[in-house]
């Protein structure tokens, strides 16, 4: 990635590498009937791993790579929203506790208010992303579901998945509020404001 100069070969391995989020939810699928409530999951490990090592590595990427690795950063958040979505229109408990422990690994990185080993150039670029990416994929999950002939009551999901929708929007809000940099406050709530206008209904 770092050193192709051809744009959709890029785009084509960006979006590879972000994909590795639903291999790694496949395989807690895979382990799930075998195992009851495990302590930490596949995806919960690479999530972990994924932000901690942007945030140890990000003040030595220079300037001809940083925005393969800013659109790096956008496409893992696409594949994540979009994943916790179709988990919500399941229904099932157990993939409740995988949103919640989505949202814990990324209350601790990127949108941690205050954890000083997360850089503010990488809270910044995931604020800047959060509100449309998000919006994104639910507008994406809401047309499924009008496509899908099977479904006999789309509006119930809908109100599930904006319900979803607005909890991605805790960890901003709190930062809007907490976070040290005025910065930082500054363009969390104009994520905030922004997915108030685009995840009205």
């Amino acid at each position: 990635m770092h050193d192709s100069k051809n744009a959709l070969s890029v785009q084509k391995l960006i979006a590879d590498l972000a994909g590795t989020v639903r291999i790694m939810d496949q395989k807690d699928q895979q382990l799930a009937p075998a195992i009851n409530a495990p302590s930490q999951s596949w995806l919960e490990t690479w999530m972990t791993a994924f932000w901690e090592t942007l945030c140890r590595e990000w003040a030595s990427i220079d300037q001809w790579r940083m925005n393969k690795v800013l659109l790096l950063v956008r496409f893992f958040i696409r594949e994540q929203f979009g994943l916790a979505l179709e988990w919500a229109v399941k229904e099932d408990p157990k993939l409740k506790d995988q949103v919640a422990r989505q949202l814990r690994v990324l209350e601790a990185w990127p949108l941690s208010p205050r954890e000083r080993k997360v850089p503010d150039g990488l809270r910044l670029h995931v604020l800047d992303v959060w509100a449309e990416e998000l919006a994104g994929q639910l507008s994406a999950a809401q047309k499924a579901l009008d496509e899908d002939a099977e479904n006999s009551d789309p509006e119930s999901k809908k109100s599930i998945l904006l319900s979803l929708a607005q909890e991605f929007m805790e960890p901003v809000r709190k930062i809007s509020r907490e976070a040290i940099s005025k910065g930082v406050k500054i363009r969390a709530k104009e994520a905030v404001k922004l997915a108030e206008e685009q995840l009205s209904g």
